[in-house]
């Protein structure tokens, strides 16, 4: 088993990670919470499908009682709707503060679970359990909840450090294909902001990666190698006041992309891509990037099984909007994270708006 360990103002916590750690689930959370008797389990119909029985069963064996709550599954329920719905499962079981949530799922359940943990009670113990690669390498990490808003995604949230994350590699076995190569568009984004390692592994292996057959201890390593890199930018910036912007890589974009798609036909890994190039086409035109990183990027993003050309029925115009409301706008000026060199990216503050349509790349 890896452990990570990651610190934050709430206190320190652990990312657990290793295949098949699912049936020893129960057991490590009865040495988390040696006097609950309850833990709530916060998840959507897909997963629970297919892990439900598996967690109840562990929990239960090692002395709990558990209350469930499902929200629809996709990027269009991450409402204050399904919050509500979410909240009012553990209302009326009468929840108390010292009783855990357990959230199960991917992405959108994690930053909905760790928001309703966050307002339950004015505040309930939270647990992580992530079942996608975006959520075991990103997500899941660092205490950042929330719901998206018309006006833009992850506009109403807060920072909810988890009590543990526990990742299991061999749970993204059952994602589908274009699942996991999604979640390799937020792989790609730490080695390019920085893990030169990783780097020179996406190089080698992205084909592996993104190929039908899952090699469970290839992951295991992507899924670490990410954990690590995650876990010492937010212990050192938690919330999110330097160097934990460069995690934003591809986001400024990727959500606008994603807002003005409304939220459907895109997942965010495949976003984050196509807003990675576009930060790299930026930087190009801006004279920062180095000569041919657009293309360098371009053809491991397509490697990978990503997009790598911007969707041309979505013009500046409709993605501007989203751009302003972006949560590192200041002074109406949204930062931009672009790319120098492979491995090394630099924060924007002040430039030439009229640069910013070149994000739309070819």
């Amino acid at each position: 088993m890896t452990t990570v360990s990651v610190r934050s103002a709430s206190g320190p916590y652990d990312i657990l990670i290793e295949k098949g750690l699912l049936p020893g689930l129960g057991p490590s959370l009865r040495t988390i919470f040696p006097s609950a008797t309850r833990i709530g389990l916060v998840s959507n119909p897909v997963v629970w499908g297919l892990y439900g029985d598996r967690i109840q069963g562990s929990l239960e064996k090692a002395g709990f009682r558990t209350v469930v709550a499902l929200h629809p599954d996709g990027e269009r329920f991450k409402t204050m709707e399904s919050l509500m719905a979410l909240l009012t499962v553990f209302l009326e079981a009468r929840w108390e503060r010292r009783e855990p949530l357990l959230v199960v799922g991917g992405g959108v359940t994690g930053d909905m679970g760790g928001l309703a943990a966050a307002l339950l009670l004015r505040g309930v113990p939270l647990i992580h359990m992530p079942t996608t690669v975006v959520a075991q390498v990103d997500s899941s990490i660092g205490g950042k909840t929330g719901v998206d808003h018309f006006l833009g995604k992850n506009l109403i949230g807060a920072f909810n450090p988890p009590r543990a994350i526990f990742a299991d590699p061999a749970l993204l076995a059952t994602l589908p294909l274009r699942e996991r190569r999604a979640g390799l568009g937020e792989v790609l984004k730490y080695a390019f902001i920085g893990d030169t390692a990783l780097l020179s592994l996406l190089e080698e292996r992205v084909e592996e990666l993104a190929g039908e057959k899952f090699d469970g201890i290839l992951w295991e390593k992507v899924v670490s190698l990410c954990a690590v890199d995650k876990a010492r930018i937010v212990s050192e910036d938690e919330r999110e006041a330097g160097e934990r912007m460069l995690l934003n890589f591809g986001h400024t974009f990727g959500h606008a992309l994603e807002g003005a798609l409304g939220f459907e036909g895109i997942l965010h890994g495949e976003a984050v891509a196509i807003g990675m190039l576009s930060a790299a086409a930026i930087s190009e035109a801006a004279s920062i990037a180095a000569p041919g990183i657009f293309s360098f990027m371009k053809s491991l993003i397509g490697r990978a099984g990503l997009p790598v050309a911007w969707p041309r029925e979505i013009p500046f115009a409709q993605i501007q909007p989203y751009l302003v409301r972006d949560k590192k706008t200041s002074g109406g000026q949204v930062a931009l994270i672009l790319p120098e060199v492979p491995g090394r990216v630099r924060i924007l503050r002040e430039y030439d708006t009229n640069l910013l349509p070149n994000g739309l790349f070819s």
